[in-house]
C-alpha cells in the first residue's frame, strides 16, 4: 500500500505543467466599499438588540438593514428629516469604570457612519427609556433629561453640536416636545412643567396637578404627536388624559379604557382584578390614523410592569374601542408604523419580535432580533418623506 501510494505521488510530482493539474486561479484584491441605504422606509424598524445596540429591520422583509451602536443606556431619535440618527449615550474609558462621557453620536441613516459626537453634562442613567432624549420638530434643538442629582434639561443647539443651555426642572422628570420651541416635563404632584425655549432665555410655567400621582401615576411612556404638538398621558388604572401642550396646556378630562371598550372601570384595590395597561413600552400612536394601540393585561392595582397578553386599538377622539389584538406571545414592548398601512411591533421576554398587521391583527412574521422593549418605529412627519 505505502508503495503504491510513493509511486503515484512521484508521477504527479514528475507530470508536466498543465498535463495532470490545472493552472493555479489568480487572487483578486479586495475591494473595500461602503454600502447605502435608501431613504427611511415607513416600515423600518430599530429595536433595543443585545444591550449594545439599535438593529435595523426592514419589517416588510424581515431582514436586518444595520446597527447602530448604543449601550443599555443609550437612547435614540430620528432627526424630522429622516437623515440623521441621534444616540443619546454614557460611556466609561475602561467599560464600567474609568473617566465617565456623556454624549450625543450622530450616525448618517444612509451610510450609518458616525458623524460627530457632542459633549454633554451628567445625564440621567435610564436603561431604554425614549422619554430621557428626543429631537424637536424642527430638529433644531436637542433635549437631554439630566439627574445629577437635581433634575434637569440640557438644551442641544444640534445645527452648531455644542449644548446652549441647561434649565432646571426640580421635582419633575422627562422631555415631551412641544410642536415648536419647547417641552414639557412631568411632576411629581402630578402636574407639568413648560419651558419655552427658542434660543434665548427659557420661560418655565407649572400646571396644576391634574392626575394622582400617589394612587393613580401616569406611565412615563406618554405619546406626542409632533405634527401637533398633543400628547396622550395613560395611569396605571388605565385613564387617558388628552394634553395640548404649551407654556400654557390645555388638559381635557381624563376617559376610562376600560369603559371605553365596555368593561368595568378598574380600581386601585391590591385585589382586583381587571384589564390593565402594563409593560416597558405599553403604548404605540399611529399618526396617519390618529389611533392609539395599549399593551393590555389582567391584574390588580400595581402591576403595570406586567406583559401583555392583547393589544387594544382606541379611537382617542371618540373614545371609543376599535379592535382587540391577541398576541403571539406576552410582549412587554409595542411601536406602530406612522403610515395609513400600519404594522404594529410587539417584543416579548425572549427577545422575539412579532410584526403584525395592525388593520387585521394576522400576524405577518416573527423575527429573533434578540431585542429588548424598546422599539423605534420612524414616524413620518409632514413635509418629510425622505
Amino acid at each position: 500500500m505505502k508503495t503504491a501510494y510513493r509511486a503515484a505521488l512521484a508521477a504527479a510530482l514528475a507530470a508536466p505543467a498543465g498535463t495532470a493539474q490545472a493552472a493555479s486561479p489568480v487572487l483578486q484584491a479586495e475591494q473595500s466599499d461602503v454600502a447605502t441605504l435608501p431613504p427611511v422606509g415607513a416600515h423600518w424598524v430599530l429595536p433595543a438588540t443585545d444591550r449594545d445596540s439599535y438593529t435595523l429591520y426592514d419589517a416588510d422583509a424581515g431582514k436586518i438593514l444595520g446597527t447602530v451602536p448604543a449601550s443599555i443606556l443609550g437612547n435614540i431619535a430620528l432627526s424630522p428629516d429622516r437623515r440623521t440618527f441621534y444616540v443619546a449615550d454614557t460611556i466609561w474609558s475602561r467599560v464600567d469604570h474609568g473617566t465617565r462621557q456623556d454624549l450625543i453620536q450622530e450616525y448618517d441613516t444612509h451610510t450609518l457612519a458616525l458623524r460627530r459626537e457632542i459633549t454633554l453634562p451628567p445625564r440621567a442613567l435610564a436603561v431604554y427609556k425614549g422619554q430621557d432624549f428626543d429631537v424637536s420638530p424642527d430638529g433644531r434643538w436637542g433635549y437631554v433629561f439630566d439627574m445629577s442629582p437635581a433634575t434637569s434639561v440640557t438644551i442641544v443647539d444640534l445645527a452648531k453640536g455644542a449644548v446652549a443651555r441647561t434649565v432646571d426642572i426640580p421635582g419633575c422628570a422627562l422631555v415631551f416636545p412641544w410642536k415648536q420651541d419647547g417641552f414639557s416635563s412631568l411632576c411629581g404632584d402630578g402636574s407639568l412643567t413648560n419651558v419655552g425655549y427658542a434660543g434665548d432665555k427659557p420661560t418655565v410655567t407649572h400646571t396644576a396637578p391634574f392626575f394622582d400621582a400617589n394612587n393613580d401615576p401616569i406611565f412615563e411612556q406618554g405619546l406626542v404627536d409632533r405634527a401637533t404638538g398633543r400628547a396622550l398621558f395613560v395611569s396605571y388604572t388605565g385613564k387617558v388624559y388628552d394634553v395640548m401642550l404649551g407654556a400654557k396646556p390645555q388638559i381635557a378630562a381624563p376617559w376610562s379604557i376600560q369603559a371605553a371598550a365596555g368593561q368595568p372601570v378598574a380600581g386601585t384595590g391590591v385585589q382586583e382584578q381587571a384589564w390593565r395597561p402594563g409593560g416597558k413600552q405599553p403604548f404605540a400612536w399611529n399618526r396617519a390614523s390618529g389611533h392609539l394601540f395599549v399593551l393590555m393585561h389582567v391584574g390588580p392595582h400595581w402591576t403595570h410592569k406586567t406583559d401583555g397578553t392583547e393589544v387594544w386599538e382606541f379611537d382617542p377622539a371618540h373614545h371609543t374601542l376599535l379592535r382587540r389584538i391577541d398576541l403571539p406571545q406576552p410582549a412587554r414592548g409595542i411601536a406602530v408604523s406612522g403610515d395609513a398601512a400600519p404594522l404594529l411591533y410587539a417584543t416579548s421576554a425572549d427577545g422575539n419580535m412579532a410584526v403584525i398587521d395592525a388593520r387585521t391583527g394576522a400576524v405577518r412574521r416573527t423575527i429573533e432580533a434578540h431585542s429588548e422593549a424598546m422599539i423605534l418605529a420612524p414616524d413620518l412627519l409632514p413635509g418629510h418623506d425622505g
